[in-house]
């Protein structure tokens, strides 16, 4: 009888734990990022941040000259661009910075989560929300009778997108990373986005000197501009790609350039990446 009592009681015992399942990566990191997007959803400032920059640039986008196919498909690549760098850039510096002074990525860095976990977690919602504000602004421009990219443009199109909000992303949380607090991250955040908001607006103006286009293209995250316009369904760019003449394809030309500086980018976040605040 003691024998089948005790048979019995480890049974249900070991019961819970084959049901318990692991907890995969993908899993660990998914949840991360929807607590993450809670939080950004509570931050005010944040949120903000988040929204009146892109229904700005919308507004702007709605309003601005130009009805050609090619000005509507550059002009969809500007605002992709300077969105992106007022909105979710910005997001990554105070993200980052705030989670930091707060001791919540230190106390993160002690759980089951990796360093890359922690990190593609992070930041996942903010890349997500870069996504959605490039298809907004497109919506916007075909509205006004723009094209869309054709069958062959939509994929170039989508990689350029996606690496330009992994790329602005990483390089907000470099700004963060020589930033000692937030009242500091605030003003190291101007230069960059002082010179990614410039170049992307000069580089559609009319009439400006090829080679003064050159120089703009290789500014940091400015391809983005060329490449959105090339696969706008018109087939027409901005600019002819500097050094390597017709050699390769422009629009490769243009994605190259972007790995580029996303590499760059995350290159410096890793290495200015700190994970308590500075004594």
């Amino acid at each position: 009888m003691s024998t089948t009592s005790t048979t019995t009681t480890t049974a249900t015992a070991a019961a819970p734990a084959r049901q318990r399942r692991a907890v995969t990566p993908t899993q660990r990191v998914l949840r991360l990022a929807r607590f993450e997007t809670q939080m950004l959803v509570r931050q005010r400032t944040t949120l903000l941040t988040l929204l009146c920059g892109p229904l700005a640039i919308l507004f702007l986008v709605s309003v601005s000259p130009g009805s050609s196919p090619a000005a509507l498909a550059a002009l969809t690549g500007m605002g992709v661009l300077v969105v992106m760098a007022v909105t979710t850039h910005l997001a990554a510096v105070m993200l980052t910075v705030n989670r930091r002074e707060a001791q919540v990525l230190k106390r993160l860095r002690t759980s089951e989560l990796s360093s890359r976990e922690l990190v593609a977690g992070v930041y996942l919602p903010l890349v997500v929300v870069g996504v959605v504000e490039a298809l907004a602004v497109l919506a916007v421009v075909v509205g006004r009778g723009g094209p869309l990219p054709d069958a062959l443009g939509w994929l170039p199109w989508a990689a350029g997108v996606l690496l330009a909000s992994v790329g602005l992303v990483a390089a907000g949380v470099a700004v963060a990373g020589m930033a000692g607090n937030a009242e500091k991250a605030n003003w190291a955040a101007v230069p960059l986005l002082f010179v990614i908001s410039v170049a992307g607006n000069l580089l559609t103006v009319p009439g400006m000197p090829e080679a003064a286009r050159q120089v703009l293209l290789l500014l940091p995250f400015t391809s983005a501009v060329d490449l959105l316009a090339r696969t706008g369904g018109v087939g027409e760019g901005l600019v002819t790609a500097p050094l390597v003449g017709g050699a390769l394809p422009a629009v490769l030309v243009d994605l190259l350039l972007l790995l580029a500086w996303t590499a760059v980018s995350a290159w410096l976040a890793r290495r200015l990446w700190r994970w308590e605040p500075r004594g």
